[in-house]
């Protein structure tokens, strides 16, 4: 039941001039901070928050907000224009962002992630409103098994995502779950594989990873062009954003990954990340023109980067209703809230109804000045990769090294980044697919810690994944979206065949 004098409460407190304006800067940081490497929204967020003192609750939370929410589409920037992701959440969108970019279509890339962004942000705000209660009862419902499920489910778009060569994708995968066991052992707390390295003690960073494999790999490729290939550096790179019929025909894509953005990053510790990698093989599976995939798809573009942004409203739901952050710039929200004399749970429902109106409709005007000023952006983003390529090399190889130092400010890091840059160039040259690996980082820890908890927990009974209800439905969509791709290659390979032959 709406409370109509808290509604009408709510209106009044956002389109005050202050708050509409903190809410705008606050996309804008977070758009500013998503282009570098190494500041992801619970570090922008926890820059800001000196500044919040001294504002009033719901202004402070509405940049706080504000900012999440412009981090994630900023990340996108950078993953198209130049291969280095500013956030891990971003490192789906290159798979089809930077080839596209590479054809010419800058605009059109960036104007479908920044579409899809802020309409996975608003759908996000709407499931919010209407479905956060039922959905919480939903996620207190994940333990150990059913986390280990999301796991295996989100490594099942291997077979999605490792283009045509599936064996080597099977290496990768490999490869990337092994660096994931660097480190020290969450559960006994002894070392493995850290060859007496204290620097290993605490594992490989994933964004060190990305950065050497998309970004530092890309440097060397562009280096080691041939002269018949210098014709490319006068490339030109088109502003032009996309087409409504090319809108039209992402909206299933933006929609359904939404949907499904939302519901992942309502689990506490589903992320980001996770929910990008998701939603992009399964947007794959669901297409009409799978081959396009990994070649400039805009289906590959908006599917990953609207998963993306809807896990913010997904995140809120634990949040508002329960006291539980879901992700690690809800935890930063929580704090905001708390410094701010503000106890999340189902009675602030009930004792401030106006400051959960003004959130929710903070989040869907935040929605909006997003798609504004990503498009108004992405012109002038586009100038800055006309420059001469020596120096967009360089540019890249900074970019790269200050996204390596800024995680722990460590040269250790920044050594494994360039490590990792030889060994990306090395499997870009061999044709093994980088995203496997990266996915499989992604997703490592989650699945170790999951499977180690569940048998803990069921007594080293593996009857447990089976018995559960939800981890068995999602083990069993893992399987299915695992083997999709495989049985449809064959059916279209077969019936190609048969056409030849006709």
């Amino acid at each position: 039941m709406i409370d109509a004098a808290a509604l009408a409460g709510a209106l009044s407190t956002v389109f005050a001039v202050e708050n509409l304006f903190f809410l705008c800067l606050g996309v804008v940081i977070g758009i500013l901070a998503g282009i570098l490497p190494g500041i992801n929204a619970a570090i922008g967020i926890t820059l800001v928050i000196p500044f919040t003192y001294g504002m009033e609750p719901v202004t402070a939370l509405l940049m706080a907000l504000g900012l999440w929410g412009g981090e994630n589409y900023g990340g996108s920037v950078t993953s198209i224009l130049v291969r280095t992701p500013g956030a891990a959440s971003g490192a789906a969108t290159i798979f089809d962002g930077h080839p596209l970019h590479e054809q010419g279509h800058s605009g059109k890339a960036l104007g479908i992630s920044c579409i899809a962004s802020a309409t996975g942000w608003f759908i996000s705000t709407i499931i919010l409103v209407l479905l956060a209660i039922p959905i919480a009862a939903f996620a207190l419902r994940f333990g150990p098994a059913e986390y280990f499920a999301v796991g295996i489910f989100g490594l099942s778009m291997v077979s999605a995502v490792s283009g045509e060569n599936l064996l080597k994708g099977f290496i990768a995968t490999v490869v990337g779950l092994l660096l994931v066991t660097v480190g020290t052992d969450p559960f006994s707390g002894l070392p493995r594989f850290t060859f007496g390295q204290i620097e290993l003690f605490e594992g490989i960073d994933f964004l060190i990873v990305m950065i050497g494999v998309f970004a530092l790999s890309e440097v060397l490729v562009q280096a080691s062009r041939a002269a018949a290939e210098a014709e490319r550096g006068a490339q030109r790179y088109s502003a032009e954003l996309p087409s409504w019929a090319e809108i039209r025909s992402v909206i299933p894509t933006v929609l359904r990954s939404s949907v499904l953005g939302t519901f992942v990053g309502s689990a506490p510790g589903a992320g980001g990340s996770i929910a990008a990698f998701i939603a992009y093989g399964q947007a794959k599976n669901f297409s009409r023109h799978p081959e396009r995939f990994g070649k400039g798809s805009l289906e590959g573009i908006a599917a990953p980067e609207s998963a993306n942004n809807a896990t913010e409203g997904g995140a809120l739901i634990p949040l508002l209703t329960l006291g539980v952050p879901g992700s690690g710039a809800a935890a930063v929200i929580l704090a905001v809230m708390i410094i701010n004399g503000i106890q999340p749970g189902p009675q602030v429902f009930e004792e401030q109804p106006v400051l959960v109106y003004s959130l929710f409709i903070g989040l869907a005007i935040g929605a909006f000045f997003l798609l504004f000023a990503g498009l108004f952006a992405a012109r002038w983003l586009i100038y800055a990769v006309h420059t001469p390529r020596p120096y967009l090399v360089t540019g890249i190889t900074g970019i790269a090294c200050m996204g390596g130092l800024a995680i722990s400010s460590s040269i250790f890091d920044l050594r494994l980044a360039v490590l990792f840059g030889l060994i990306g160039y090395l499997m870009r040259r061999c044709g093994f697919p980088a995203a496997p690996l990266v996915l499989a980082m992604v997703l490592g820890f989650l699945i170790e810690t999951s499977l180690r908890r569940a048998m803990i927990t069921a007594d080293g009974d593996w009857t447990t994944f089976l018995t559960r209800p939800i981890s068995a439905t999602l083990l069993a969509l893992a399987v299915a979206s695992f083997f999709w791709p495989i049985v449809k290659g064959i059916r279209d390979r077969r019936r190609i065949q048969a056409a030849g032959r006709g």
